[in-house]
Formats: C-alpha cells, structure tokens, sequence
C-alpha cells in the first residue's frame, strides 16, 4: 500500500513539475507571429486607402478605422513583447471585460 501511495505521489510530482515546459512560448514563433501581424496591418491599412479612393469609404471614417486598428496594433505587439499572444482578440459581443463594456456606454 505505502508503494502505491509513494508511486501516485511520484507520478504526481513528475506531471506538475513538468507542466512549465509543456506551456513555454517559443520566443523565435513569437517573433514571426509578430512579423506576420506587421504585415497583416499594413494590409489592412493599405486596403482602407483603396476604399477611399474607390469611394466606399468617406476619409474621416477611414481615419477612425485605422486609429482602432493602429491601437489595437501597439496592444498585440506590447502583449507579444511580453511573451503572450492572445489570438486574434475578442469577437463581437463575446468576452468583453468589463472596463471595455464601460467604455462603450
């Protein structure tokens, strides 16, 4: 019986001893994660030019849009930075913390 216990407490031990490694960011995918998101902003960017210029899009809408996207831009890089990467970030009317639900009151 003292085996059994010793053994479960061992096995135990091992899995929480190992789970930091299982959950380490690669540093080198963070960095292409990084990249990748440049360069899907300055898409984006260049894509709200064209809308105005095709006349989809009034200027001072377009400004707006790519004020948001800009700051949202410094957010996932800071957060990247910092080791995280939190996807492509909350949906529309799903998960909103409360300090955004605040704001847009």
């Amino acid at each position: 019986m003292r085996r059994l216990a010793a053994s479960i407490l061992a096995l135990a031990l091992l899995v929480l001893s190992a789970t930091p490694v299982f959950g380490a960011v690669d540093q080198g995918k963070l960095k292409e994660i990084k990249a990748l998101n440049q360069q899907m902003y300055s898409i984006k960017a260049q894509i709200i030019d064209k809308e105005v210029e095709a006349g989809i899009l009034d200027q001072a809408k377009a400004e707006k849009i790519k004020n948001a996207m800009q700051e949202r831009q410094q957010r996932i890089e800071q957060d990247i930075d910092k080791g995280e990467f939190h996807g492509f970030g909350y949906k529309k009317g799903c998960c909103r913390k409360s300090s955004d639900a605040q704001k847009t009151e």
